[in-house]
């Protein structure tokens, strides 16, 4: 198996039992006839506003900080009707571009407790 591949997996792993929140230095903007939510990072002036709709609104607003990404990923699933593992697969790409751009922090998770 490749080295790296593994690697992935394992910090897939570890990210799905983390808990997940919007960093504090964050505009948020949230249109109520579309349901768009606009973010934008207060701490990085290069990045550019980013509009999130539809799917990625409404994931978004799982991240409460209280539940794990696993437990936001099962609950979605079981709401829409849809494969946890292609769900969780789509969620955690998601996840892991926001938390590049610096819009999402880990909170909690077993290698930083």
């Amino acid at each position: 198996m490749d080295q790296g591949t593994g690697d992935q997996r394992r910090e897939s792993a570890q990210l799905f039992e983390a808990v997940i929140a919007p960093v504090p230095e964050l505009a948020l903007v949230r249109d109520d006839e579309s349901g768009d939510v606009t973010v934008l990072s207060l701490v990085d002036t290069s990045c550019k506003p980013l509009v999130l709709s539809g799917t990625a609104a409404v994931i978004w607003d799982e991240f409460d900080g209280v539940r794990s990404l696993e437990l936001i990923v099962r609950e979605l699933a079981a709401d829409y009707g849809l494969d946890e593992q292609v769900i969780g697969e789509q969620v955690l790409g998601f996840v892991t571009q926001l938390l590049d751009a610096q819009l999402l922090q880990i909170l909690d998770s077993p290698t930083s407790a």
